[in-house]
Parts: C-alpha cells; sequence; structure tokens
C-alpha cells in the first residue's frame, strides 16, 4: 500500500515532462502579389506637376458658415440665463395635436398667469403651464389646477430662470 503512494507522485512528474522544443525560423513564404490591385493608367511627371502647382481656391458657401452661426446661437441662448431645477405642471399629453392647442387655449382662459405652452417630444404633445422652483408654491397651484384639468400633473423639470 505503501509503495502506490511513491508510485503515483513519479508518475504525476513524469507525465508532466516538457516536450522537444520547437524552431521559432520558419522557412515559410508565400507570393500574395496576385491579390495586389494594378492601377491601369499612370500618371506622368508632367501632370503630377500640374496638379501640384494649382492655386488654393478658399471654398465659399462651406458649411463652416452654417456651423458657426450655429455656435453663436448656442453661445447667446446659454448667455441669457441659468438653468434651474424646478417643477412644471403638465396638463396635457398625447399624440393629437388638435386637442393639445384645445387645451393650451383653454388653459390660457382659465390660468393665464401660468402661461401654458404646447411643446413636441416625438411621439407626443405636451401642454405644461408654470415654472416653480418651489415645491410647496407648485403643488398648492396643482391642486388648483387639478379642479379644472382632473388629468394635471406635477411634474419636476429644468427650465432657464430669467433674470430681472
Amino acid at each position: 500500500m505503501r509503495s502506490y503512494r511513491l508510485i503515483i507522485p513519479f508518475l504525476i512528474l513524469a507525465a508532466c515532462k516538457a516536450t522537444a522544443p520547437t524552431s521559432s525560423t520558419s522557412n515559410y513564404s508565400e507570393d500574395l502579389s496576385v491579390y495586389r490591385a494594378s492601377i491601369s493608367k499612370s500618371v506622368s511627371n508632367e501632370e503630377v506637376d500640374e496638379i501640384s502647382t494649382e492655386k488654393y481656391v478658399e471654398l465659399t458657401g462651406h458649411i463652416k458658415a452654417e456651423l458657426d452661426s450655429i455656435a453663436k446661437i448656442a453661445y447667446l441662448e446659454n448667455k441669457k440665463g441659468k438653468m434651474v431645477e424646478g417643477y412644471v405642471i403638465q396638463v396635457y399629453s398625447g399624440n393629437d395635436r388638435d386637442k393639445a392647442n384645445e387645451v393650451q387655449s383653454e388653459m390660457n382662459s382659465s390660468f393665464p398667469k401660468l402661461q401654458p405652452k404646447v411643446t413636441y417630444h416625438q411621439p407626443n404633445f405636451r401642454v405644461k403651464a408654470g415654472k416653480f422652483t418651489n415645491r410647496l408654491e407648485a403643488n398648492r397651484v396643482h391642486r388648483t389646477v387639478k379642479k379644472q384639468f382632473p388629468r394635471a400633473l406635477l411634474i419636476p423639470d429644468r427650465f432657464r430662470l430669467a433674470y430681472e
């Protein structure tokens, strides 16, 4: 029985013996030139000189002017005021534009100080009113609006704070 204890480790060590190293140098070669693209027409030196001596002409109507104007608009928008976390009252949300405009005019006649606006975030039209930075004030106004518009929601939103 003791002899098995000696034989088993010897067999394990013999099984782990390293094999002969493989040579790292190889004589493999393959010609891939048949797959290389060929140019049917070669360009002469005179044509190269003619192309390189052309005068640089600045592009007109380039997209750079359009991008500059968009960047200027974004800069002016950011300069107007800072964005504030607050609350707005959402009176309508749906995919019917006529219904959204109808709710806006109804809201405008009932609560003109809240200045309701229709916004479109695909695929829904939303009517939002009021800009509140204080949750308690927003909740008080929301309760009065909810009497006339039962589906009105008080939702958190970010809006631009106008400096006065």
